[in-house]
């Protein structure tokens, strides 16, 4: 009979129930240790949605901020602006609809308004100043934490520069208690003039030079940016909202041939994509309309348009209009008996008006006293002179408005004006009977000396800009002997800010002739000239592909010129700003007959950083700044 070994059998069923008892204990530190895992992920997984709603609301609190900003861009908003934001719905968060899906931040402060029985929470747009800290007239409180954030009292902040501070809290559920994601962001509205630029358009910016050229001060476009050549330098910043293209505008034929180059520009600046820049805060998108019977929406244009009584007028006290000391209104004169201004019979007669109302453009009749006087004086304007302007393939009758006779005689420096009540120097002139037929134009001429309080002359019509412009004199910069550009003014004379702002600019220099307009360019032969002044115009732009194949002229003849300046120097200290297509001045660059390019000289006058044009010419940024995740 076998025997049986019980102590051994003993032994191993021992260790058979250790073994057993060892995998139970792994299994069980597996479990938990899976359902740990399983619980964190679940956690990490939940955050990263209530975040990702979180930021959610945030953008939609920023459009709807932007938008309330848009309304009223001039003025700083304060935090009550905010209060009827809508709130974002379940279906926009992607989140499960819930009876405390959302709820707003109640008080127009920082105060922390989490609550964890919804599931959005705190929604609110709180003006802030640049350390974080509740703008005057806010209640006072302690800020919510904003982890990464500086609230040192450093930030750069300016009175052009209004800060908004963003909150949005979402709670979620989890297996084992809520998770919070409390997300700050803070909103910043900038307004600077776009005379900070050396060249600022909100179309296409085209820029192909034929000779050397070099482009001092920032340049921007709202829209694509074109450089081809390597002849072309940028000295300072340049940005674009859309694309750079180092090639020529689609639809440009008369560039057929030429091999695209890249432009020249510092090692550590190269052109970047930036923000869109919106001129008076307004979304052209938005409150532009060509199809309605509104004629006081149509583009930016109507900034140097009058503005229409009986309509909605998004441009409302931003209209040069609006904002000119004086306004003078050249017309037909339907009496060819009647005597003119000039007190010829037939020729044009000229009204002068003041704005009695600067949100409404309304005027009345100036027909007595000083600033009448200044401008009603032996010369001040001029009126039925023609000249032909190959360009436009037509004569243009002009009124011209002679500087020189505004302002008091001076052997050296600044003058000053005539009339003491033009402390606001802004000058609005047109010809209000300008036709596709009957064209029409305006001549500033004589503003060698101007005030250093500045000028700005605005027309609806093409202006022509004659002779020396803001030099003081014939300046070191017109020297034929010893040109130096560096200095376009005579010794003694202060710069003063200026600008001239029309349909289109043209460039006529110290030596132009009327009475050779009509013929050949041998006849225009230009001189040394410089023009110190900031100029806004519009631009014929570049056809489309299919189109006649015809080029815009580029910025190099955003000033257009009508002489040959072969053996001539432009030299030009300003900002060229470019806001709207032109609707009088139609005819496309590039015909025969017109001009022979200049050696430009062309210089961003920085003057205009601190001393910008009398007007208001503002541009706005709507940006997301800094980012916090509590």
């Amino acid at each position: 009979m076998k025997k049986i070994d019980f102590a051994n059998s003993g032994s191993s069923l021992v260790v058979v129930i250790l073994a057993m008892a060892t995998l139970a204990v792994i299994v069980g530190i597996t479990l938990d240790y899976s359902t740990n895992v399983n619980r964190l992920v679940q956690r990490t997984t939940t955050l990263q949605t209530a975040v990702a709603a979180a930021d959610a609301t945030i953008e939609q609190l920023f459009t709807n901020w932007r938008a309330v900003c848009r309304s009223t861009p001039s003025t700083p908003l304060a935090t009550s602006a905010f209060s009827n934001i809508p709130l974002p719905t379940s279906s926009q968060l992607n989140l499960p609809s819930s009876s405390n899906f959302a709820k707003a931040g109640t008080n127009p402060d920082l105060s922390d308004e989490y609550d964890s029985t919804y599931s959005v929470s705190n929604v609110k747009v709180v003006a802030v100043d640049g350390t974080l800290q509740p703008v005057a007239g806010g209640a006072t409180a302690a800020p919510p934490p904003a982890v990464g954030m500086s609230q040192t009292g450093t930030v750069n902040t300016t009175s052009a520069t209004y800060n908004y501070l963003a909150s949005a809290d979402v709670t979620l559920p989890t297996l084992h208690g809520n998770v919070a994601a409390k997300v700050r962001r803070v909103f910043s509205k900038q307004q600077v003039s776009p005379w900070n630029w050396a060249i600022f358009y909100v179309d296409p910016l085209e820029i192909h030079p034929g000779a050397a050229m070099t482009v001092t001060g920032w340049v921007n476009t709202n829209s694509n940016l074109y450089t081809a050549h390597s002849l072309l330098t940028f000295a300072d910043k340049v940005t674009y909202a859309s694309d750079w293209f180092v090639n020529f505008m689609p639809g440009d034929q008369q560039h057929n041939g030429d091999t695209p180059a890249s432009p020249g520009y510092l090692s550590n600046l190269p052109p970047a994509r930036d923000v869109a820049l919106q001129p008076f805060g307004m979304d052209s998108t938005a409150i532009f309309s060509t199809t309605d019977s509104n004629p006081n929406n149509d583009s930016y244009h109507e900034l140097i348009q009058p503005p229409v009584s009986g309509y909605s007028d998004p441009f409302a006290g931003q209209r040069y209009w609006d904002q000119a000391s004086i306004i003078i209104q050249v017309q037909d004169n339907p009496n060819s008996n009647q005597n003119g201004f000039d007190g010829v019979k037939g020729h044009d007669l000229v009204n002068f008006y003041a704005v009695t109302n600067q949100q409404t453009g309304a005027t009345q009749t100036l027909t007595s006293g000083s600033l009448y006087n200044m401008f009603t004086a032996a010369g001040a304007i001029t009126t039925n002179q023609t000249i032909q302007d190959n360009r436009e393939a037509a004569t243009i009758r002009l009124a011209t408005l002679d500087v020189s006779k505004l302002v008091t005689t001076v052997s050296s420096g600044n003058p000053s004006y005539n009339s003491s009540t033009f402390a606001n120097p802004i000058i609005y002139i047109y010809d209000s009977s300008a036709t596709s037929s009957a064209r029409r134009g305006i001549r500033v001429k004589g503003g060698t000396k101007v005030p250093t309080s500045g000028l700005t002359v605005v027309s609806n019509n093409p202006i022509y800009i004659q002779g020396d412009f803001n030099t003081g004199g014939s300046p070191p910069s017109d020297s034929t002997s010893q040109n130096d550009p560096t200095t376009p003014q005579v010794s003694g004379y202060t710069r003063a800010p200026c600008s001239v702002v029309g349909d289109a600019i043209n460039l006529l220099s110290n030596v132009w002739n009327d009475a050779n307009s009509s013929s050949g360019t041998s006849s225009r032969v230009a001189t040394n000239t410089t023009f110190n002044a900031a100029i806004l115009s519009g631009i014929v732009p570049t056809a489309p592909v299919g189109g006649d194949g015809s080029y815009s002229g580029g910025a190099e003849n955003f000033p257009r010129f009508l002489e040959d300046w072969s053996h001539a120097i432009v030299t030009y200290y300003g900002s060229m700003v470019e806001l709207y297509k032109s609707q009088q001045s139609t005819g496309e660059w590039g015909k025969a007959n017109v001009y022979v390019p200049p050696t430009r000289h062309w210089y961003f006058d920085s003057n205009f950083k601190v001393r910008p044009p009398p007007g208001s010419l503002m541009v706005y940024s709507y940006t997301k700044g800094q980012w916090a995740l509590e």
